[in-house]
């Protein structure tokens, strides 16, 4: 199955890349307006008001903006007339396909990230529920993925990290290797106990003591590390088995970097659209490694390179194009109108700065302020004064969202980077406006339940950059001035992550985009530390994606244990605004079971939501069974334009009812602003410290749902319920419709990637699967072209039953989603993609006439290797009225 992993370095989505704006008149035409007309006209020099004309002639006489090729770091380079669209094409081949990509089918990264691909010993894809594989050991489902297999990491880096952690007195690496979704492989000799933060950090770090503001900042460096932090570091590294893999992956990183062009300025679905935004997040990652590697080394080789890698950036590079737009604007070539590009350039730009400020010489300073000042600080002061410059952008000011940690954290760190060395006031300008408009939005992106207010995969995008404000504000001013202190239960976020990411992927409801390779979850090992919770850095350290310079900082030495140890095994989220269960058998354990299920409002989450109350996913055998389709095409006509009911976003297969795991009564989408009524349970098992753990036979956990509403009908008239049975190895999924002369028809549907074979009764159906393209562990690539990975294991088969309803009549059916049960594909541009063909998925569905009361029943039974009589038997009827704990022992 191809479901997106995005714990996985660098290749998950940060969906927000084709976003413009949440709000009617996304992706209009006249957006580009700005980069088509001459200077001076729509908000041109000659008319635009506030910090754009404060600073035109400050920034002319002081920086010789327009002076292509050696000018200031801000300037643009000679114009050529290449087609960008075909070279943003060329270079990612996930820019968005204007003809059909099949359904959860992951796409390439450039081939520059295959290197960051691997880190830290990921890539293994042996399958976890393969016969032949290293697993030592067994478990009541289907054999432990524990076990020590081959590592990706050479042996001279796995000594080197033993030995660390002996001098240390730390933990050695809890795993080695990982499966085919990018899930650790435990070792055999792995530490078990129970997690513990305490102690002295590793290293002979001195304490620091500064104590400033945001009008008296630390020396350089101070963006989210301190010269005392590097000063330490090595003798962390030779103390810390995971700062000495992260420390190796890095420099592997660098050299993979130092070998390639400059990032090219390539546009992906239009500078409204995606704009220059992989762009933009490749020279970020660029500039944190490159940085790392200087500071590590004083090596002045990566300063070159990094001084190449910004003079492309900034437009003064005469080798590459940067910003090639005819008439485009030099101050704009940032790209504001897709204010996200902006902002990861300043940051990028910041670090860059900060990191190597020692290095340059003070005319490369004052170019790389120019650069932060002119395309980064004044396009942002411009949208808080709401200047004419600034009005198309500046709405993400008002959203809780990703758009405003982004745009807020990027603008932050630049101006944190030059405030001392600026003249201009703008920095402190930008310090002034940032702080309070964090506080009151991207920080009140976190419900008090730790979900994130869009979607699983935007948490990366979102919570990284709030990470980012608040490591540097803490680290430039000696305190984070009240960001996490706005929301207290913001560190609770790390849960919503644990718990969202299934054995076989994520719990992808919702938008989730395009793969992209920039944003991790380090943030995990920042809120760990905080909230002072090591379960959060101990789930993380074992993940992919860890190795990152930040992570060389924000990860506390002093963790030890394992994550899983006492963990619940379950959780509900029970917020309203989002309101969704997690239900797992073992942390450990992923050939287990997981199951996670949704009830909640279709509003509120920043236009990336489904109609999808009811919406539920199945994963067992070491793969997932039930599934999401993630996004829809981006692109399409008006796909952001608005949360409605008559929104044309909803008409999309992929984003309507009839494309989520639910019920779609009357052949119509459910009602938009719907309010559920959820329920909760479980016995409450905690894992042990034994990675071979089981549950126990009477431990249950189900979730039951009223979402009548989602269907404009009365309380009580829809409900759902699902459950775990017999020690968690099958799993029940039942509907309840009540006598109601306004339900015509019925029809119950699951999407899955299985083969599937029905009975000949009608009443089973037989799932298989023996491979997944494109597994999240890693990836295709430029090398590989647009041939899907595909990794193969031993067929695993997953039946289900329907025990309700007994008529002969009803019978389990099969379709491909390309075939709509009503509607049409909305997109009518010309040369614009709407519905993408789904080929490799196939949709379930039993069909009930409406009007009568009806039960819905449907036993999933993974086929285990050591299957037992209870696995066969079927389950007791028990009304969802009474569920319990004990209902059906």
């Amino acid at each position: 199955m191809s479901y997106g992993r995005p714990q996985d370095p660098y290749i998950h989505s940060n969906a927000s890349q084709y976003d413009d704006r949440y709000q009617p008149g996304a992706y209009r035409d006249e957006a580009a307006d700005y980069y088509t007309q001459p200077q001076g006209s729509h908000g041109g020099y000659g008319h635009s008001p506030g910090a754009s004309e404060a600073y035109k002639d400050y920034a002319s006489s002081h920086y010789n903006l327009h002076d292509a090729g050696t000018g200031a770091a801000g300037a643009a380079a000679p114009m050529s007339a290449p087609n960008y669209a075909q070279q943003s094409a060329q270079k990612y081949s996930y820019a968005p396909p204007k003809k059909g990509v099949s359904k959860w089918v992951k796409i390439g990264i450039p081939v520059a990230i295959i290197v960051i691909a691997g880190a830290v010993l990921g890539g293994y894809f042996g399958s976890k529920a393969s016969k032949d594989s290293a697993s030592k050991g067994t478990s009541a489902m289907t054999g432990s993925t524990s076990g020590d297999k081959t590592p990706t990491v050479s042996n001279s880096i796995l000594t080197a990290a033993s030995e660390a952690a002996k001098r240390g007195g730390g933990d050695d690496l809890v795993f080695q290797g990982t499966d085919l979704y990018g899930n650790p492989s435990f070792k055999n000799n792995a530490v078990t106990a129970a997690p513990a933060a305490s102690g002295k950090q590793i290293g002979n770090c001195a304490a620091d003591t500064f104590s400033g503001s945001t009008s008296n900042l630390r020396d350089h460096p101070r963006i989210m590390t301190t010269q005392g932090q590097w000063d330490c570091l090595a003798d962390k590294i030779a103390n810390d088995a995971y700062l000495t893999v992260w420390n190796a992956t890095i420099f592997d990183n660098a050299t993979a970097f130092y070998k390639l062009d400059p990032t090219a300025y390539a546009i992906d679905g239009g500078l409204s659209g995606s704009g220059i935004l992989d762009p933009a997040r490749e020279v970020q990652l660029r500039m944190k490694t490159f940085g790392y590697a200087y500071r590590m080394t004083k090596d002045t080789k990566w300063r070159d390179r990094a001084w190449t890698e910004l003079q492309t950036a900034a437009g003064n590079n005469t080798q590459v194009v940067w910003g090639g737009q005819p008439n485009q604007r030099t101050d704009r070539i940032w790209n504001p109108t897709h204010f996200l590009d902006t902002a990861e350039l300043t940051a990028a730009f910041a670090i860059g700065y900060d990191w190597f400020y020692d290095a340059w010489t003070d005319d490369q300073r004052s170019k790389i302020r120019a650069s932060i000042i002119t395309q980064g600080l004044v396009p942002g002061m411009n949208a808080y004064s709401s200047s004419d410059d600034g009005k198309d952008y500046q709405w993400w000011q008002q959203t809780n969202g990703n758009w405003n940690c982004v745009c807020n954290s990027g603008l932050l760190l630049g101006a944190l980077a030059i405030a001392t060395e600026d003249t201009t006031g703008f920095a402190q300008n930008i310090i002034t406006n940032v702080i309070p408009n964090m506080k009151g939005n991207c920080m009140q992106g976190v419900y008090d339940d730790g979900t994130w207010s869009e979607t699983a995969n935007y948490w990366y995008f979102g919570t990284n950059a709030a990470a980012r404000a608040v490591s540097a504000l803490t680290t430039a001013t000696g305190s984070d001035q009240g960001l996490m202190a706005a929301n207290t239960n913001f560190a609770k976020t790390a849960l919503f992550h644990m718990y969202i990411s299934g054995n076989a992927g994520m719990f992808f409801y919702g938008d989730h985009g395009p793969n992209k390779y920039s944003t991790n979850a380090n943030g995990m090992f920042l809120w760990s530390s905080l909230a002072k919770e090591p379960t959060y850095a101990l789930f993380q350290r074992d993940r992919a994606d860890a190795a990152d310079p930040l992570s060389m900082f924000w990860y506390d030495t002093t963790n030890k244990g394992a994550f899983w140890n006492g963990l619940p095994l379950d959780n509900f989220f029970n917020n309203t605004l989002g309101s969704w269960a997690s239900m797992r058998s073992s942390w450990t354990d992923f050939t287990g079971t997981y199951v996670a299920i949704k009830s909640s409002n279709a509003t509120g989450h920043q236009t990336h939501g489904d109609l999808d109350a009811g919406d539920f996913v199945i994963d067992a055998l070491g793969t997932r069974w039930a599934g999401e389709f993630g996004s829809a095409n981006y692109l399409s006509t008006d796909y952001f334009a608005s949360e409605a009911n008559n929104a044309l976003r909803w008409q999309y297969y992929r984003k309507g009812t009839q494309g989520q795991n639910t019920l779609v009564i009357n052949n119509a989408n459910q009602n938009a602003d719907c309010h559920p009524i959820n329920n909760f349970e479980t016995t409450s098992p905690k894992q042990s410290a034994d990675i071979n753990y089981a549950p126990g036979t009477n431990d249950v956990a189900y979730f039951t749902t009223d979402m009548s509403d989602a269907y404009n009908l009365s309380s009580g008239t829809v409900q759902r319920g699902i459950r775990f049975l017999n020690g968690r190895r099958q799993v029940l999924v039942q509907d309840e419709i009540g006598a109601n002369s306004g339900i015509n028809t019925i029809e119950w549907r699951v999407h899955t990637n299985a083969t599937v074979t029905v009975s000949a009764d009608g009443k089973s159906a037989t799932l298989t699967l023996s491979q997944v393209t494109d597994p999240n562990a890693w990836g295709g690539n430029e090398v590989i072209g647009p041939q899907p990975l595909v990794a193969k294991f031993s067929q695993q088969t997953m039946k289900i039953k329907m025990l309700q309803p007994t008529d002969a009549n009803v019978k389990f059916t099969t379709e491909k989603p390309d075939n709509r049960i009503y509607g049409s594909d909305p997109n009518q541009a010309s040369g614009e993609q709407g519905d993408q063909p789904n080929p490799d998925v196939t949709a379930i569905s039993i069909k009930l006439d409406g009007g009568s009361a009806q039960q819905i029943q449907v036993v999933w039974q993974p086929q285990w290797s050591d299957m037992q009589t209870a696995d066969s038997a079927d389950p007791k009827s028990v009304a969802l009225a009474s569920w319990s704990l004990t209902s059906h022992n």
